[in-house]
């Protein structure tokens, strides 16, 4: 694996606007390609958070950019949303060196936590024959059940009160379509950052649309969002969610 750091898609944002390219050994115009976007309620970390995703996608045989995006207590919505989508498609289009080599054609689009929101608001709004499929990883699915439990992060995420407008602007549900790419959301039964409620009725929304969705929900000890391997550096996902999430791909 090589990478290349802090690959600018937006240079007005600074820092923000940066990913960094993770290239398996060997390319080929078969080598796919995925996104991936970081957690934090999205007014906190950053894309070394998410680094051990992107390692774990490139051992897959993927090429992997592993963005940054400007966070809400910088810019209020839908900044974030934005970027995640200007980033989508300077990986999917952009003319630059460092992109050639790979498929680009469509892209898998994979986040955690606030990221796996982004992940899930990124591959529904693309146009649907350049996603190959979308991966919450403790994503909040359902923004309403999530913000019963942490409504302050929707009042810095808004920068105010959240409205009914406001809710639906953010429901992922509100952008499926008859041709909206298969999803897979992994949720922890007892995840106490984001309740596995929000994944639930996101599925459910999911399911009477029509597309294609998986769940892998788990039972693990009560630490946040039971994902990450304790002392793991970078952070690396638990093994069983890897194998579920290779699973998945297999079948893309």
């Amino acid at each position: 694996m090589r990478m290349v750091n802090n690959l600018v898609y937006q240079s007005a944002w600074g820092e923000r606007g940066l990913g960094d390219l993770y290239l398996p050994d060997t390319l080929s115009e078969r080598t796919p390609a995925a996104l991936t976007i970081h957690g934090g309620g999205w007014s906190a970390m950053e894309k070394s958070s998410f680094a051990g995703v992107a390692e774990f996608l490139c051992s897959l045989g993927y090429a992997v950019y592993n963005i940054q995006y400007r966070l809400s207590t910088i810019s209020h919505w839908p900044a974030c949303g934005d970027d995640c989508l200007e980033a989508a498609g300077f990986f999917l289009n952009a003319d630059v060196p460092e992109l050639a080599g790979f498929d680009r054609r469509r892209i898998l689009v994979v986040g955690a936590s606030a990221g796996g929101h982004l992940a899930l608001m990124t591959g529904l709004r693309l146009p649907a024959e350049r996603v190959s499929g979308i991966v919450s990883i403790s994503g909040i699915g359902d923004p309403k059940e999530d913000w019963k439990i942490a409504p302050e992060r929707y009042r810095l995420l808004f920068g105010h009160e959240p409205s009914e407008s406001d809710f639906a602007a953010i429901s992922p549900a509100n952008y499926l379509t008859k041709q909206s790419p298969p999803i897979l959301c992994t949720h922890a039964l007892y995840d106490t950052v984001v309740p596995i409620e929000s994944a639930r009725v996101f599925v459910s929304a999911v399911e009477k649309n029509g597309t294609r969705i998986e769940t892998y929900y788990y039972n693990r000890g009560n630490d946040g969002h039971c994902i990450w391997i304790p002392g793991s550096v970078p952070h690396k996902l638990h093994r069983d969610i890897e194998e579920r999430i290779e699973s998945f791909l297999r079948t893309l």
